[in-house]
């Protein structure tokens, strides 16, 4: 859980729902005692869910001030996402998944390396990896950067080092608004890999992407329902090499073009 704190932080956060049950609220609840008090919440949702949410929003823990805030059915993730950053009011917005956490040290961290990388348009914790099933660490996320030669400037992700590699995790950065919404934000048409494609469009603008050598989330993996679980279960090894295939060509177009996965084409990358 965070510890209570006075620091002023010019950051909102967006926690995307697209249903809301008894799990669902067990899971938000321990995810919100890790913001930090104080701290503006925006639950992003669908029209169907958001009564449900309104009600629980009166119960916020930590003294967050929550927002509910719906604007069609389409409850997939990059658009709940999108939707959220409309409700942003500061500079900088954070996404939290309902089912993680942020470390206690995130945002003092955080605010540490904005005021001293101003220029960085992203900026990523260190994750600690756990099995949601079991309650255990499998690993970490986001360290290969700081690997010796892994990046043309060590801790950053640029264009170069993500021709060979895509697994970055996303959840729980600091984005800022400005840069996240003039470089076209999420394209909700892209499946699987729609993070690797905004990585691509976001540093082929000149656009910096940081992560901080610090863990700042726990990312749960595993958990039956979850967005890339549902990805694992049901995309085939075709499918998901088109999504990977498509992040990298459609980076150079700020708009979301709607390509769809045609099973019957031939593979042509």
């Amino acid at each position: 859980m965070a510890k209570k704190t006075t620091v002023k932080y010019d950051i909102d956060i967006i926690v995307p729902i697209h249903k809301f049950d008894e799990e669902t609220e067990k899971l938000l609840t321990r995810a919100l005692e890790s913001v930090p008090s104080g701290m503006k919440v925006i639950l992003s949702t669908t029209s169907e869910v958001a009564p449900k949410l309104a009600d629980y929003s009166s119960k916020a823990p930590n003294g967050l001030e929550l927002i509910v805030t719906s604007k069609d059915d389409n409850g997939d993730f990059s658009t709940l996402v999108n939707n959220g950053v409309e409700n942003v009011e500061q500079k900088y917005f954070s996404i939290l998944e309902f089912d993680d956490e942020y470390s206690p040290i995130w945002f003092n961290n955080v605010k540490t390396y904005m005021d001293y990388k101003p220029e960085v348009s992203v900026f990523l914790p260190l994750n600690d990896l756990v099995d949601f099933e079991s309650d255990t660490f499998v690993g970490y996320g986001n360290e290969a950067v700081w690997a010796s030669s892994f990046s043309n400037e060590i801790g950053y992700i640029d264009n170069d080092c993500l021709q060979q590699f895509f697994d970055f995790y996303m959840t729980g950065g600091v984005f800022n608004k400005d840069d996240f919404n003039t470089v076209g934000k999420l394209k909700p048409s892209i499946k699987l890999s729609f993070w690797y494609e905004f990585l691509l469009r976001l540093t082929n603008k000149g656009k910096k992407v940081f992560v901080i050598p610090k863990i700042g989330y726990q990312h749960n993996i595993g958990r039956k329902g979850s967005l890339f679980e549902n990805y694992r279960e049901t995309l085939d090894e075709k499918e998901s090499r088109f999504w990977l295939s498509l992040a990298r060509k459609e980076c150079f177009f700020t708009q979301d073009r709607k390509k769809e996965y045609n099973p019957e084409e031939e593979e042509d990358d």
